[in-house]
């Protein structure tokens, strides 16, 4: 409770207090997760924005994690989460070891490791290597599943991995094989409605509407909270010029999801495209009174929709708002950048795009954006070299 709230001091000496009455490996992942995500001690400048940025005490998570599966070695999620601290770090062949260990481990809960250990080497542009992971992990899962067919646990996790792995396939622009993984997983699991959208959207990139709307109303029904659904669903007839129909699947969604951003988003994007920028302005501000997270989508896309209309100020203001609310987000970056080169300002763009790869290092598409800016002022060394880290941070970005 307290680190939801933000107290993250408070919430650090809760957790102390807790594995000194009885050490247990879901507090010790918990604080090393506090620890990674907050850190509040160690601290470190930037070079180029001498800006000074807290650090989290590696030796200290490394530690936890440690004991955490000393404590119990068949945890899952503990190496799941070991793994993706190393990852994040960069230590690409350090997390490999711990995701193999946790496979090695046998858990009862591998999804998590296998799920993992696939997005892992999908960042290193392994797409094979991570297909060839997560059939292996869905096979597993769908073996205990087959053993003990009611067991919900290990159903909930072989809809977890089919969903995994036709993302994967669908995000490798092969729809036909993503919606078998979908099919296959709506077959054994039940009408999931994450399987179901998923399928839909397979559909609707195989240019089959028809399909893709009736999959889209299995998924509302199945969970009628799902937002991202209703957000889907919204978009494909936005898309498709139906806006009538539309504009009632972002009401609908609002009325059963009121606190999810995105519908909101969805909804004030439709009624700037037809024109009706007020109605526009007024959901994202009631979007803002709802939504409880992922505030700073809705700031974004305010202040995108007065960047298009000339408003620099206001989206200057709103943009800002959405950097502090989240300064992780490399797309807020790209727009606050957007915003000072239209009002000609195209000295701090530079500036901005760097600041926007310090806080998001792995967003592919600021190395683009700061390349293409130094393309336009003639310096092609520069944007070569800033084209080049962004291939390295992610091989398979492909705008």
């Amino acid at each position: 409770v307290e680190e939801r709230l933000g107290n993250y001091t408070a919430a650090k000496s809760l957790y102390s207090a807790s594995l000194r009455l009885e050490p247990s490996a879901p507090t010790l992942v918990a604080y090393a997760l506090l620890e990674l995500n907050h850190p509040q001690y160690s601290e470190e400048r930037s070079p180029t924005t001498n800006i000074t940025n807290k650090q989290a005490n590696f030796t200290l998570v490394n530690g936890l994690f440690e004991e955490a599966l000393l404590l119990d070695p068949r945890n899952g999620p503990a190496y799941n989460a070991y793994g993706n601290a190393e990852a994040r770090r960069g230590n690409i062949e350090e997390a490999r070891a711990i995701f193999q260990r946790g496979v090695l481990a046998n858990c009862s809960d591998a999804a998590s490791i296998y799920h993992g250990y696939g997005m892992l080497e999908l960042s290193c542009g392994n797409v094979e290597e991570a297909r060839k992971i997560l059939h292996q992990g869905l096979e597993s899962v769908r073996q205990n599943q087959d053993q003990i067919f009611s067991d919900i646990p290990n159903r909930d996790r072989a809809k977890f991995l089919s969903h995994t792995l036709g993302m994967l396939e669908l995000n490798s622009n092969r729809p036909s094989v993503a919606l078998e993984i979908f099919q296959e997983g709506i077959e054994r699991c039940g009408n999931s409605s994450r399987l179901l959208l998923g399928a839909a959207l397979c559909e609707m990139r195989l240019g089959k509407d028809e399909g893709a709307r009736s999959l889209f109303e299995r998924a509302v029904v199945a969970d009628k909270t799902h937002a991202e659904a209703w957000q889907a669903w919204g978009v494909m007839e936005t898309r498709a010029g139906n806006f009538k129909r539309a504009s009632a699947i972002f009401q609908r969604g609002i009325k059963h999801a009121p606190k999810h951003a995105s519908l909101w988003h969805g909804y004030a994007t439709l009624e700037a495209k037809r024109g009706k920028i007020m109605n526009a302005r007024t959901l994202f501000a009631a979007g803002l009174q709802k939504a409880k997270s992922q505030q700073y989508s809705l700031f974004q896309g305010w202040a995108t929709l007065e960047l298009r209309a000339g408003n620099y100020q206001a989206a200057r203001k709103l943009i800002s708002e959405a950097l502090t609310r989240n300064k992780k987000n490399g797309r807020g970056w790209i727009i606050a950048a957007q915003i000072e080169e239209q009002d000609g300002h195209s000295g701090l763009v530079s500036l901005l795009l760097r600041r926007g790869i310090e806080c998001d290092p792995n967003d592919a598409e600021l190395y683009r954006e700061l390349g293409e800016y130094f393309v336009r002022q003639g310096k092609i060394d520069d944007a070569r070299e800033v084209f080049e880290k962004g291939m390295d941070v992610n091989p398979m970005y492909a705008p």
